[in-house]
Parts: structure tokens; C-alpha cells; sequence
């Protein structure tokens, strides 16, 4: 690591030794009621939801809301739910709340296993910045979530920090909808999800839940995310044909976009996903089934909850500087399909080093992820929403798991990104020459000015920026 990295590093570290700013605009705040207490197997109960922005401004609508998770349902003093905005009559309302895209459905992520309450957000933003869908969307071929962090109240009652997050749909990913006719309808875009909690016993390949869940071989279940109402068997045929071929690689080559592909895998070798590489928490999409022009009927990865990543794991039990130490040349052992299909082969093991050797400069870079890290750690810091969780979780008997010093517990997370970062280089055989700086010099350096991730800053911007080798508050 170059003399300027560590540098860049020891600044943004430094940055979080702030309390809160005076004048920080609090988290937004959202309030929902709904009837009777909330348990783990709680189905959709209908109530209501009132959202604070950031500036003051509210929003209140209807909603209904149901528990989610497999292990986040045994967190439940802080349950995540599913909330899916309704009219009053009960129909569909789409709503663009905290400036996020207008959609009817959404998630209120508890992030009871994270110790952080920001690894979910961290690794969608980070995946966000650099593995766009191949084709174009009016959402700029976003494939995954975004989401922003709230202070949430349930029944009136305190549960601390929660992040709303929008969902991986058929109007994200630009999938075509059901052509309906007088000769039938027609299924055209379709979206799988793998795992589910929806059927217990997946010992045997089948059909089950009226076609929305399909077991294609032992333990490894799909759930047809869309297009659910048109669940038949029709719906599974690309899957099915998938699984018949997924261990050749001219099929995968045909049938998958191959950088999406490296993206993935990159993604999950750079952060140690260990709950994304197996059989579940990804999701297969197609835009169009019928349709081969413009590889419209090729298939895309889209990864989905995230909470193991940054060297975390399902039940949040490594934390602390105990991190998940998972060898990158066990990642590539342990490859399910199509993934094991695609890194036995030298065209997509190139492919690999040369996207590496390109997002090491900057989106995965040292600096880049420990920016974004230290980013929502003075967020949650500076509003007093950290502190605001730690005094609620001080009186609850049973606890969801947390650590007591954020600053401390990032820290420890950035030197095992740091540590990553290294095991990738000796993986692909880069030498240790320095990566791009995360700060641009310039003759004129006594007045130039850059945010601590290297952008340029404006006059009227407020926060930390660095000025010839200098932190400064600018408030």
C-alpha cells in the first residue's frame, strides 16, 4: 500500500473521532402501527406508516406489513419487515419516499445480525458503483437495492436504527410484462430467487405452493419472484433448461452475460459473501423468455442480502476482530454453478484478474471502502442515532447483536479489507506497485479541495475535505 493510501486511511479513520456536529440534519424517522404484537411468523396485518424526511417534511399512507428473514426472525425485539404500501381501499400505491424510486413495496431492514447496521447497505452501494445491468433501464441498469438508514418506532415504541431499502423487481431490472390476449396470456420476463423459507421439506425435486416455489434438485429451491400470478410450469422452462446444461461452459457463455458474471464473483472473493455464493440469496432475471435479440433472453445475477459480507457471518457471531477468514482459493474450490462451470476456464480466469486489476484502482480500492464505511459511521454518530440504539438495547432483556464501540469495530473491519485487498493481489499476481491516488495533486495545491474520497469539493459544501494534506471541518 502506497504512503498516500495510508494516509487517505488515517484521515478518514481520524474523521470519526467527531461527536455530534450541531446542526446535522437528524435520520429521517419512520412510524408504523399495526395491530397486536409483532411475531416471528406473522403474515400481512394492514396499518398505517408515517415517514420523516431529513428536512422535516412527512409523508403518511397506508400500508400492510409482514415479518422476513431466516435468521433475522429469531432477532424479533428487532424485527425486520416487508411493507407494502396500499390505498385505503387496500390497492397498490406506489410512493418515491427519501428521494428513492416510487414503488409500492419495500423492505425495513432491522440488520439484527450485523454488529455494524451498514454491511447490507455498504456492499449494495459498493456493487451498485461499479456491476450495472448489461442493457439499459430508466434506473441507469442499477442491479441491486438502495436504501437509506431511519430511526424506527413501531406502536409508538423505540427500535432503534433500521434502513429502508428498495426491492430487486420486475420494474428495476426492465423485465417484460405478461402479454394478456384473447388466445392466452403470454409469460415474457421472468425473475427466480434462490432459497426459500416457504417450503420446509426441499429433499425433493418438484413443484410446489401452486408453482411459486420449485425445487430443482436436492436442497437447492427457487421462488418464481415474478411473474407470481402466472405461476405455472411454463414460467420455470429457462430455469429448468438452465439446470440441464449448467456445467458447460458454451452453454453459460450463450445464455449469461460473462461480465456479469466475473462482477459477482469478484464481489464475493473482495468481501467473503459466504450466504451469496452457495444455493441461495441471488436472484436469476430475463428480460424476455421469447425473445434471443439483443441476448434479451440471456440470463443476469443480481445478489441479495449481503449481511455476511466484510468478514461477517449469518448469526453475527465474528466480530470484534475474530472475522471470517475464508481463502479466496476455498471461494473458488467451494464454486457452485454456474460459477464452477466458468472458473475452470482461462478466458473467464483472465477476465477475472484483468476487471480485478481495474476495480482495485478504484470502486474496490482501500480507501473507496473504507470511505463508505466511515461514511455511515459519522452518520449514525453525528445524528445521535448510534447512541440513541445503544441506551434503548441497554434496557432490553434479550438483544440483537450489536457492538458497544462502532468506531472501534470499523476500524477492525477496514485493516481486514486491507488484509483482503493484499490476498486478492498475491491471488492474481499483482505486484505491490501503488494503486492511483485516492487524492489528485495539483501545482495549485494551497487552494484546491477534495472530499475525503477524492472528489472535488464545492465552495458550499459542508463536511470533512482534505486541502494540501490537511483534514478540515468545514461547517
Amino acid at each position: 500500500m502506497s504512503r498516500r493510501i495510508r494516509n487517505i486511511i488515517a484521515l478518514l479513520m481520524s474523521a470519526i473521532t467527531l461527536n455530534v456536529i450541531a446542526g446535522t440534519p437528524p435520520l429521517p424517522v419512520l412510524k408504523i402501527e399495526l395491530p397486536g404484537i409483532i411475531h416471528k411468523d406473522m403474515d400481512y396485518v394492514f396499518g398505517s406508516m408515517r415517514l420523516t424526511d431529513e428536512q422535516g417534511q412527512t409523508v403518511e399512507l397506508s400500508a400492510k406489513f409482514k415479518t422476513r428473514g431466516a435468521t433475522a426472525l429469531n432477532y424479533p425485539m428487532k424485527p425486520s419487515l416487508n411493507m407494502k404500501l396500499r390505498e385505503p381501499d387496500g390497492t397498490e400505491k406506489d410512493s418515491m419516499l427519501l428521494g428513492l424510486r416510487s414503488c409500492s413495496s419495500w423492505i425495513l431492514d432491522a440488520m439484527a445480525i450485523d454488529q455494524i447496521c451498514m454491511r447490507n447497505r455498504v456492499c449494495f452501494d459498493i456493487w451498485n458503483s461499479f456491476a450495472q445491468l448489461p442493457y439499459y433501464t430508466e434506473y441507469d441498469g442499477r442491479n441491486g437495492t438502495i436504501g437509506k438508514f431511519v430511526e424506527m418506532y413501531i406502536n409508538n415504541e423505540y427500535y432503534g436504527i433500521y434502513c429502508l431499502n428498495d426491492r430487486i423487481n420486475r420494474k428495476l431490472l426492465n423485465l417484460k410484462k405478461v402479454k394478456t390476449g384473447v388466445d392466452g396470456d403470454t409469460i415474457r420476463g421472468v425473475l427466480y430467487k434462490q432459497g426459500t423459507n416457504d417450503i420446509g421439506d426441499q429433499n425433493t425435486p418438484g413443484y410446489f405452493n401452486d408453482y411459486t416455489v420449485c425445487v430443482v434438485q436436492w436442497h437447492d429451491a427457487w421462488e418464481l419472484t415474478y411473474p407470481e400470478d402466472y405461476a405455472r410450469e411454463e414460467a420455470w422452462a429457462p430455469l429448468q433448461e438452465y439446470y440441464r446444461n449448467y456445467d458447460n461452459y458454451s452453454y453459460i457463455k450463450e445464455h449469461f452475460f460473462l461480465d456479469n458474471l466475473v462482477d459477482y464473483t469478484l464481489f464475493v472473493m473482495a468481501f467473503a459473501i459466504s450466504d451469496n455464493w452457495g444455493n441461495k440469496n441471488k436472484y436469476f432475471s430475463i428480460r424476455n423468455i421469447n425473445k434471443a435479440e439483443d441476448n434479451r433472453n440471456c440470463i443476469v445475477v443480481t445478489p441479495w442480502d449481503l449481511d455476511t459480507s466484510l468478514g461477517g457471518n449469518y448469526n453475527g457471531s465474528y466480530y470484534g476482530g475474530n472475522y471470517s477468514n475464508w481463502p479466496i482459493t476455498s471461494i473458488v474450490s467451494s464454486a457452485s454453478p454456474p460459477f464452477s462451470a466458468c472458473l475452470r476456464e482461462k478466458e473467464f480466469q483472465n477476465m477475472l484478474r484483468e476487471r480485478w486489476i481495474d476495480l482495485r484502482e478504484y470502486e474496490l480500492s482501500i480507501a473507496s471502502v473504507a470511505d463508505r464505511l466511515y461514511k455511515y459511521c459519522n452518520l449514525f454518530y453525528e445524528t445521535g442515532a448510534w447512541q440513541r440504539q445503544q441506551e434503548w438495547m441497554a434496557k432490553l432483556k434479550y438483544k440483537p447483536q450489536h457492538c458497544t464501540d462502532l468506531r472501534q469495530e470499523v476500524n477492525m473491519i477496514v485493516q481486514w479489507y486491507q488484509d483482503r485487498f493484499a490476498e486478492l493481489d498475491r491471488y492474481f499476481g499483482i505486484d505491490t506497485t501503488p494503486v492511483k491516488d485516492a487524492v489528485k495533486t495539483t501545482s495549485d495545491k494551497s487552494t484546491r479541495r477534495y472530499t475525503i474520497n477524492g472528489n472535488p469539493a464545492t465552495s458550499d459544501y459542508r463536511g470533512i475535505i482534505v486541502q494540501n494534506g490537511k483534514k478540515i471541518l468545514m461547517r
